[in-house]
């Protein structure tokens, strides 16, 4: 599928890969603050500051199983950025990295309820990111047990990192939805922007809101009557046209 690549516009692949890109660059940009900036001035803040949420489940609506990467590389990238400050084991990378991807299991929802009628209730829209956090509380959990850890304590320090992102996903999915084609699968969205301008582009047709008034031969005609009132089509037209109507 072809959006154009002429008159400066651009192809359907790369206006994907522009649009991945984009959202791939704020969530790193805005992980690297968190890292970098929340673990100096406040170490021992509870919650931390991530657009992993916002960022999976927009990209998951917009291009589907496409949106892995974005979950899978933030659990890399935030281990990554934290050795800078601790040692990070290859058990972190695997817990983030793999516990993250269970978000991608949401998309299974749209099979139950259509991406267009999940966001058009504020309400419904609230279950998408619930069903999401709940995922991924439980797929970092079930691998950090795997390795070892506590299953109360670890799902109690996963669900205290993630609340506040969480809560700031919920919130920013009820003002997309408001947006036009914000949180709509974007091959549907250019098939019906294209449409719709297409549409926009056509001439109108002119419709004559006037009346022709036939004569009466034409009128007889038209009923398979005769001057006699014989019957035609069983209608006769001294019935339907009284002598002061004509």
């Amino acid at each position: 599928m072809k959006i154009s690549n002429t008159g400066g516009k651009i192809s359907y692949n790369q206006y994907k890969l522009f649009d991945i890109l984009l959202f791939l660059v704020i969530m790193v940009a805005l992980e690297a603050v968190n890292v970098f900036a929340v673990k100096k001035w406040f170490p021992d803040m509870m919650f931390s500051v991530s657009l992993m949420f916002t960022v999976s489940l927009l990209a998951l609506v917009r291009w589907n199983w496409l949106a892995a990467v974005f979950p899978i590389f933030h659990g890399i990238i935030y281990c990554a950025f934290l050795c800078a400050f601790q040692k990070v084991g290859y058990q972190e990378f695997i817990i983030y990295s793999a516990g993250n991807a269970f978000l991608l299991f949401s998309w299974f929802l749209f099979k139950f309820i259509p991406k267009e009628k999940m966001f058009s209730k504020w309400y419904l829209t609230l279950i998408y990111p619930l069903v999401a956090f709940i995922l991924v509380l439980c797929g970092r959990t079930l691998i950090a047990v795997c390795f070892g850890s506590d299953f109360v304590t670890a799902l109690g320090n996963f669900f205290f990192t993630e609340a506040l992102n969480i809560v700031f996903a919920a919130m920013a999915l009820l003002v997309f939805r408001r947006l036009d084609g914000m949180v709509e699968d974007q091959k549907k969205y250019l098939l019906r922007v294209a449409r719709e301008r297409e549409e926009a582009q056509k001439p109108k047709e002119e419709v004559w809101a006037g009346y022709t008034e036939l004569d009466e031969e034409e009128l007889k005609k038209l009923h398979g009557c005769s001057d006699g009132g014989e019957e035609g089509d069983g209608i006769s037209m001294y019935d339907e046209y009284p002598p002061e109507s004509r």
